[in-house]
C-alpha cells in the first residue's frame, strides 16, 4: 500500500492481515506534506512494515500532525518494523505501539492482550520543536526476536516516553540535539539483555530518566550516556537498575 500526497484532514487506515503468510510482507509506504493530518494505521500479521515511500521521501513541515500507529505480530522470529527516515515539523503527536500496550504518557488506548511472539523495530529521525512521542514495544514469548528502537531528535522542548517490556532482548539507541527536552526510557523484563546507548547534546541540557528493571540471570543491563551541559544549574540525569 502506498500513501503519498498533501493532506489536510483525517486519514484512517486499518490493515488486518491475520492469515499466516510466509513470503509476502505487508508494507505501507508514506510521503506527506501539509498541516493537521490525523493518521491512524493498524497492521496485524507477519513482517509488517510502515516506512517512507523511498530514500527521497519525507514527512515535511507538518504542524499539528497526529500519528497513531499500531502493529501486531503473531509468529515467532518475524519482525514488525516502522522506519521514518525524515520527519520535520513542530507541535506533532506521535504514538506508536508494537505488540501493543501503553498506559501512560498519556495513554489514548492501544492495549491488546493477545499473544505477541515476533520482534519489533522502530526508527525515526525527527527535526522540530514541541513534539510529543509515546512508544511501546511488548513481547509475550521468550525469544531472540526482541525490541530495538533507534531515535534521533534535533530540536527543543520535545517529550519522549518509551517502554520496551517483557520477553526478548531490548536495545535503545538515542541521539538528542538541542535543549529542554524531557525523556523517559523504561526497559523491563526477565531473562534477557537490556542495552541503552544515549547521547544528549544542547546548551541547556535534557531531563533524562532511564529504568532497566527485571531478573536477568542470563542477560544483563548496560548503558552508556554522553551529555553536554552548559547550564549553571546543572542537567538532570537519572538511571535506575533493579533486580
Amino acid at each position: 500500500m502506498k500513501i503519498t500526497g498533501t493532506h489536510l484532514g483525517i486519514l484512517l487506515i486499518l490493515v488486518f492481515f491475520t492469515v499466516q503468510v510466509f513470503a509476502d510482507d505487508n508494507i505501507i509506504s508514506l510521503e506527506q506534506s501539509g498541516d493537521n493530518l490525523n493518521l491512524q494505521i493498524v497492521q496485524i500479521g507477519h513482517n509488517n512494515k510502515i516506512r517512507m515511500l523511498d530514500d527521497q521521501s519525507y514527512i515535511n513541515n507538518s504542524p499539528n500532525l497526529s500519528m497513531h500507529l499500531e502493529q501486531h505480530n503473531s509468529r515467532t522470529g518475524n519482525l514488525n518494523e516502522m522506519v521514518f527516515d525524515e520527519m520535520s515539523g513542530s507541535g506533532n503527536s506521535i504514538r506508536i505501539g508494537q505488540g501493543v500496550s501503553l498506559d501512560d504518557a498519556s495513554d489514548t488506548t492501544f492495549y491488546y492482550d493477545g499473544w505477541e511472539t515476533g520482534g519489533h523495530y522502530f526508527e525515526i529521525d525527527l527535526y522540530g520543536n514541541n513534539n510529543n512521542i509515546s512508544g511501546y514495544q511488548i513481547n509475550n514469548t521468550n525469544t531472540d526476536s526482541g525490541h530495538t528502537a533507534n531515535i534521533h531528535i534535533a530540536g527543543s522542548s520535545n517529550d519522549l516516553w518509551y517502554v520496551q517490556k517483557q520477553d526478548g532482548g531490548k536495545t535503545f539507541n538515542l541521539d538528542v540535539y538541542n535543549s529542554d527536552n524531557d525523556i523517559s526510557i523504561i526497559q523491563r523484563g526477565n531473562n534477557d539483555t537490556h542495552t541503552a546507548n544515549i547521547e544528549l547534546d544542547g546548551n541547556f541540557g535534557t531531563d533524562f530518566y532511564l529504568l532497566q528493571d527485571g531478573l536477568n540471570p542470563n542477560g544483563g543491563r548496560t548503558y552508556t550516556i554522553e551529555q553536554f551541559c552548559n547550564n549553571p544549574a546543572g542537567c538532570s540525569v537519572s538511571v535506575t537498575q533493579n533486580d
